[in-house]
């Protein structure tokens, strides 16, 4: 029973052999989900812009949502359940959330997914989109599938079992301890109000003060925390962000040996919206101290 797993401080746990087996098998399964999903991203993707419906999720338009979408998550969610049913686990997605107007996010075992992370690049054709599969346990990521099917890399983790890419082992780099050694990502989200874009410029101009060596914005924050996790790059940081966009991507940049935060330096939560994950905590406190004080929504979620 998934009972088996719950802890208060899944993170920090010491797990037997049989939970770092029993996570591993789970993550075969949401392997071979992520791929078999994957490879429908990839077939419409190759086609014409037509191929894509696009809907707005929000009065911005800048917030999309396709047809693929919700077809890929439409097929993880019944591949998933067939073997991980309900109520023993819970099931949370990007799209069926949007559908039912909100979520919230329970201590029990939950599967946690972004059918396609980076929908704009997608609809666009830019080639930064992702599958997103994770597992969660008291809120707290356990396991983690995260498949570009356009450059067919796969990362994946499970508590306890280390992080890899295309079955090689993974690590952070933990070398740059500076900021004028370090590369860092962020993307500008959705919201365009005066308060988040102030938040954002200054933050940014208070990274550059301290002579940051590169900034990358690619619009997919799996993405974005996976190459954390392999040494591409040193940090990401980003206020909006969703559990979907980051459970799989954490629990891989921990087991790569990277740090994770929240925006404040405070622990991270799935739902707080504020993400750092860093090659080290070093690093992370001297990016939350370029932070700015974050705009509503964001400073008073937890």
């Amino acid at each position: 029973s998934a009972i088996l797993f719950y802890s208060s401080s899944l993170h920090n746990l010491t797990m037997s052999a049989d939970e770092v087996k029993r996570f591993a098998e789970y993550l075969v399964v949401a392997e071979a989900v992520a791929k078999e999903a994957g490879a429908l991203i990839q077939r419409v993707f190759v086609q014409k812009r037509e191929a894509s419906t696009v809907e707005d999720k929000s009065v911005a338009s800048i917030d999309l949502v396709t047809d693929t979408d919700k077809a890929c998550e439409k097929l993880i969610f019944e591949k998933l359940k067939a073997r991980f049913p309900e109520p023993d686990f819970a099931y949370l997605g990007e799209e069926s959330s949007s559908d039912a107007g909100g979520y919230s996010l329970t201590d029990v075992p939950t599967w946690i997914v972004d059918p396609i992370d980076g929908t704009t690049n997608f609809v666009h054709r830019y080639p930064d989109v992702s599958v997103s599969i994770g597992l969660a346990i008291n809120k707290v990521p356990v396991l983690g599938v995260v498949f570009d099917p356009v450059k067919q890399e796969c990362f994946k983790a499970s508590q306890g079992g280390g992080a890899f890419l295309n079955d090689t082992p993974i690590s952070v780099d933990s070398i740059p301890q500076e900021l004028s050694q370090a590369v860092i990502s962020t993307n500008i989200g959705y919201k365009r109000d005066e308060a988040t874009r102030n938040f954002m410029l200054k933050t940014l101009d208070n990274l550059m003060k301290k002579n940051l060596r590169g900034l990358r914005m690619i619009g997919s924050a799996c993405n974005q925390i996976t190459q954390v996790a392999m040494g591409r790059t040193n940090c990401f940081y980003e206020a909006g962000p969703h559990a979907w966009d980051a459970c799989a991507g954490v629990i891989i940049a921990r087991e790569a040996g990277g740090f994770c935060c929240d925006m404040t330096g405070g622990p991270l939560s799935l739902s707080s919206r504020r993400f750092v994950v860093a090659s080290s905590q070093e690093l992370a406190m001297k990016v939350v101290e370029c932070i700015e004080p974050m705009p509503e929504p964001f400073a008073s979620l937890s």
